[in-house]
């Protein structure tokens, strides 16, 4: 698991790779992507990891490996110039 986060699936009923979390998300960013007013998204560290990772620009081999402050809002606001991150903690 450690040497390749982001193939590896873990194992039993619904268990999950990164590349499986990213194919679910395609449509839930499409839609974060229309959206004009802001959008307050709650989920596990995955599924952040994947979000965050698209919005920032990530490659997909880091995706994994992010290093995400847990109990704390991030606020990912698009701009033509990139995305601004803001972390707020609870």
């Amino acid at each position: 698991r450690e040497r390749d986060k982001l193939n590896f699936r873990y194992p039993g009923s619904g268990g999950e790779s990164y590349w499986d979390v990213i194919g679910r998300l395609k449509p839930v960013i499409v839609e974060l992507e229309r959206q004009r007013q802001s959008v307050l998204v709650i989920s596990h560290l995955a599924v952040q990891r994947c979000i965050y990772g698209y919005f920032t620009g990530e490659a997909m081999e880091k995706i994994p490996y992010l290093d995400l402050a847990m109990h704390s809002v991030i606020e990912l606001r698009p701009t033509p110039h990139g995305t601004k991150v803001a972390v707020t903690p609870l």
